[in-house]
């Protein structure tokens, strides 16, 4: 499911969504950091935010893959997430669109 040919008008649209996500997804992570480090009171405090910001670094660096072999992979993580939406993605080929939803509902439906 990689559909490795992007056509250019589809190489924009998917680095628009793409950007978009990733901006959205680090204002969450900026957002929620300095809420955690405002309420920070102990030396484990401190401690707790590092750990909570490495591990949220990790992951999110293993979700977002910017390598049009990957794009369909995560978009549909993006999808399922519901950090992105189907009609953010109009313009892609059908077939790119059937494989992001099918990736979405499967990842749905396995609970993950």
């Amino acid at each position: 499911m990689t559909n490795s040919h992007w056509s250019s008008s589809e190489k924009k649209i998917a680095q628009r969504v793409y950007r978009s996500a990733v901006d959205r997804e680090l204002a969450e992570i900026m957002a929620d950091f300095k809420e955690r480090a405002a309420n920070a009171r102990t030396p484990a405090d401190i401690w707790a935010v590092e750990h909570h910001l490495t591990r949220t670094r990790k992951q999110f660096d293993s979700k977002y893959d910017f390598r049009y072999s990957q794009l369909t992979w995560v978009f549909g993580i993006l999808l399922r997430e519901k950090r992105i939406e189907v009609k953010e993605l109009d313009g892609l080929a059908e077939e790119k669109l059937r494989s992001i939803q099918a990736l979405a509902d499967i990842l749905e439906n396995s609970g993950k």
